[in-house]
């Protein structure tokens, strides 16, 4: 069993990261001009990468 906090401290470095590059490529805010919450979806694609299905639909 892991730590509750680590985990929740790796998981906020990864949907960091991943805003950052949306942010980079000039996506993040399109993304969110389209209703979307940029946080949100990196935590989606967290959670699909540890493997859990986590429905997602559009606002």
């Amino acid at each position: 069993m892991t730590d509750p906090t680590a985990e929740t401290a790796r998981l906020m470095k990864v949907v960091e990261a991943i805003v950052k590059e949306l942010d980079r490529q000039g996506v993040a805010e399109a993304v969110a001009d389209l209703g979307f919450d940029p946080m949100q979806m990196a935590r989606v694609v967290v959670s699909a990468a540890d493997g859990d299905v986590v429905p997602f639909r559009r606002p």
